[in-house]
C-alpha cells in the first residue's frame, strides 16, 4: 500500500512538472511588440535584424486607417 501511495505521489509530481514546462514553452512562443514604423520597408529591415540577432520570426502588421506598421518578433 505504501509503495502504491509513493508511486501515485511521484506520478502526480511529475505530471505537475510537465504541466509547468508546457506553460513556459507556450509563453516563449508568444510574440513580443517591438515598435511602430512609418513604412513597411523600415519595419521589414528592423524585423530582419531581430532575426539575425536570434529571434525565430517577425511580422509587420499595418494599423487600420494609418500608414504605420507595428513590428512583432517571436
Amino acid at each position: 500500500m505504501r509503495k502504491l501511495a509513493a508511486l501515485l505521489t511521484t506520478g502526480a509530481a511529475a505530471a505537475a512538472l510537465v504541466g509547468l514546462a508546457g506553460t513556459s514553452a507556450q509563453a516563449a512562443a508568444e510574440s513580443t511588440y517591438i515598435g511602430r514604423y512609418s513604412s513597411k520597408s523600415a519595419c521589414v529591415d528592423a524585423g530582419q535584424q531581430y532575426v539575425r540577432e536570434g529571434y525565430k520570426s517577425y511580422s509587420c502588421l499595418v494599423q487600420p486607417g494609418t500608414s504605420y506598421y507595428d513590428l512583432f518578433v517571436s
